[in-house]
């Protein structure tokens, strides 16, 4: 064959080997994405849409009877297991979208339903998820979600399977239960439309207030401004007769003014522009149940609120504070839905404000250092209280007990920056001015009367140097002045080291025994007959431990040192320390009293405390149980020799431990 025809057959096959090379590389397949490296699975089914779902139902394993149910209610979503209270669209349907879009990288397929307990998948250990979307039927999704290791992992499987996945996207943290504690049920806070109101503060042109104990209108009034008339500059040009500008222009400006109601004083305008802005996002903390009006504070409600709204029709607010110390409850009456929202103290009190965020209420500012004296006169007792130099002393009532110094320094400031929170208005009816506190400071003197629970806030209705304005002191505040005679000294009756403790004797009619710590710490109880019995050192130490710390509930400045008779008497002596002698008895009519170591004063204890004082000394004077004896072994055969087998030990062959005479005798006791 010539060289030509070798050329030309080489250049073909060359070009046949390069047209192979490229169909090949034509042909290669397209690169895996990375959920397809991964392997992830679809765990919904394809067709199912957020707006397919009509129904979705949350609840854990072990606690399957408290459910969430969510239903579709038009184009709205309903949290029907709590009172069908309306749910905020945006979370439901968030949610849902997260479920629908749910892929898993699979992990794990476990033989058995007890292998599931490892993930906390089990029927029983899973947060459950249901999913319907039509209102009969089964659930078209059912998934169980269990341990979340880290922030990066959950582990899914769908009901009937044991395959485990990986879903990527924790939906029981996302329903709001968080945690490792699996029995926790779901609630429906996570769902609930807490939107109360929003009304915008331009539009709001009249507030009325209807409160407990004071009605308050506030209005925006329009008021005319004139403006300087503009500059008429006269031009050769101008035609004769011109008005052009010289007309005064007029500008309309607005000025909230007080119709009604008030404690006599201009309010503050910075306090009712923060009042108004309060009401373009007002929120609640819960929802609760509508039918239970009466619990909320509702029937009839005790706080009434109208916004009238500028071309807009009026919202009313009809709310209700069971407690004054607590948050509140309200709903918005002028809508047709009836839902009745739970609120904070502090929403509250910013939506039905207290007087002080509104006007300059009455107030002290004096010098604590210049208070002399102090008088309280109350139905619990009369306090008098007097400066010595630099400290306190009580000048009645008198006992002999250490004072309260820190009570006593607290009373005098509190009484030197005294200011009202509230207001009552004048023909509110607020009961018996029967409390008093009158203060000194050199020439000067202040009286404030309490008397009965403010309606609208904690605290007391209050007069000031009896001046006609019905004011309300916060009940904190309060406190600190309206001292009884338990408050101003100091009650604790016992205080000593248990450790310490080296007998205690105890005196009960005629007859005294003995609690003594023996050699090696062990308790043992003396009778007067010198007789010794064991005791159990937990009960001796229980009642030293009742004993130390014991504490009165008040003090009997109507009875003297010896004036009763104890039904028993305490001597505990400490080591290097004095004893300390006390008793308790029955006082006059109910009260059971206690005279105070070292201290000519006697207390009242409460009966409750008695009664445990009782318990656990007869408890410690209980003997110490014997311990079981143990069976005796047979002595070793001597060195050398074989020991019988087959033979018993007769009873007669085994020493017996004569018992200690001690231990035998039993030791009475006289209640």
């Amino acid at each position: 064959m010539d060289i030509k025809k070798m050329m030309t057959i080489l250049v073909v096959v060359l070009v046949v080997l390069a047209t192979l090379v490229f169909l090949k590389q034509m042909k290669k397949p397209e690169r895996l994405s990375i959920v397809e490296q991964a392997k992830f699975e679809k765990l919904i089914p394809e067709n199912l849409k957020v707006d397919n779902i009509v129904r979705f139902e949350l609840y854990t394993g072990a606690k399957s009877e408290e459910k969430v149910v969510l239903k579709k209610d038009g184009d709205k979503w309903r949290v029907s297991s709590h009172f069908n209270a309306p749910a905020k669209k945006e979370s439901v349907e968030e949610y849902l979208d997260k479920v629908v879009k749910l892929q898993g990288e699979m992990r794990a397929e476990v033989p058995t339903d007890d292998a599931l307990a490892d993930y906390n998948l089990k029927e029983d250990q899973a947060f459950h998820l249901d999913v319907f979307t039509s209102a009969e039927g089964e659930p078209v999704v059912k998934l169980l979600v269990g341990k979340s290791p880290n922030y990066q992992l959950t582990f899914v499987r769908k009901a009937g399977e044991r395959k485990i996945y990986d879903g990527g996207v924790n939906l029981r943290q996302e329903a709001g239960v968080y945690g490792d504690d699996i029995t926790k049920a779901p609630g429906p806070d996570r769902w609930l439309d807490k939107d109360i109101l929003k009304v915008e503060k331009e539009k709001i042109t009249r507030l009325a207030y209807e409160m407990p104990d004071k009605k308050l209108v506030f209005e925006r009034k329009e008021k005319e401004v004139p403006q300087e008339p503009a500059q008429n500059n006269t031009n050769e040009g101008t035609k004769e007769g011109s008005t052009e500008g010289a007309q005064e222009a007029k500008k309309k400006e607005y000025e909230w003014l007080l119709v009604q109601g008030g404690p006599g004083l201009t309010h503050k305008e910075s306090g009712l522009q923060s009042l108004l802005g309060r009401f373009a996002n007002l929120t609640a903390t819960s929802i609760v149940d509508p039918a239970k009006k009466a619990d909320w504070g509702l029937e009839p409600p005790a706080f009434r609120l109208t916004i009238a709204r500028e071309g807009e029709s009026d919202v009313v607010i009809e709310a209700g504070r069971p407690n004054p110390a607590q948050g509140g409850y309200l709903r918005v009456a002028s809508n047709s839905e009836d839902i009745v929202y739970e609120v904070s103290k502090y929403t509250f009190e910013q939506i039905f404000p207290k007087g002080q965020d509104l006007f300059d209420l009455p107030s002290l500012n004096l010098d604590k250092d210049k208070i002399q004296q102090v008088t309280i006169e109350q139905p619990e007792g009369k306090v008098v209280v007097q400066k010595d130099g630099n400290d306190w002393k009580v000048v009645q009532p008198v006992i002999d007990l250490n004072v309260q110094v820190a009570t006593l320094n607290t009373l005098s400031s509190a009484l030197a920056s005294w200011k009202a929170s509230d207001y009552a208005d004048t023909d509110v009816d607020v009961g018996e001015f029967n409390k008093t506190v009158i203060f000194n400071l050199g020439n000067e003197s202040h009286t404030l009367k309490f008397a009965e629970t403010a309606r609208s806030i904690d605290g007391l209705y209050t007069l000031l140097d009896d001046k006609p304005i019905k004011l309300v002191m916060n009940r904190i505040d309060a406190n600190k002045l309206l001292l009884k005679p338990r408050d101003v000294y100091e009650l604790k009756v016992l205080d000593f080291a248990t450790d310490k403790v080296t007998s205690i004797e105890i005196k009960e009619g005629e007859t005294t025994q003995t609690l003594k710590k023996g050699e090696g710490g062990d308790w043992v109880l003396s009778a007067q007959d010198g007789t010794e019995t064991k005791l159990l050192n937990e009960n001796v130490n229980n009642l030293l431990n009742t004993l130390s710390g014991f504490q009165a509930e008040d003090i009997c400045p109507d009875l003297s040192w010896k004036s009763f008779s104890p039904a028993v008497a305490l001597r505990i002596n400490i080591t290097d320390v004095e004893s300390l002698d006390f008793s308790i008895g029955q006082g006059p009519g109910d009260r059971v009293v206690s005279t105070v170591p070292r201290r000519k004063a006697i207390v009242q204890i409460p009966q409750v405390r008695w009664e445990q004082i009782k318990n656990e000394m007869s408890k410690a004077r209980e003997p110490k149980p014997e311990e079981p004896k143990t069976e005796q072994q047979t002595p070793q055969a001597q060195e050398g020799t074989t020991p019988q087998t087959g033979a018993e030990s007769t009873p007669a062959e085994q020493p017996v431990e004569a018992p200690k005479p001690q231990e035998e005798i039993p030791i009475g006791t006289s209640n």
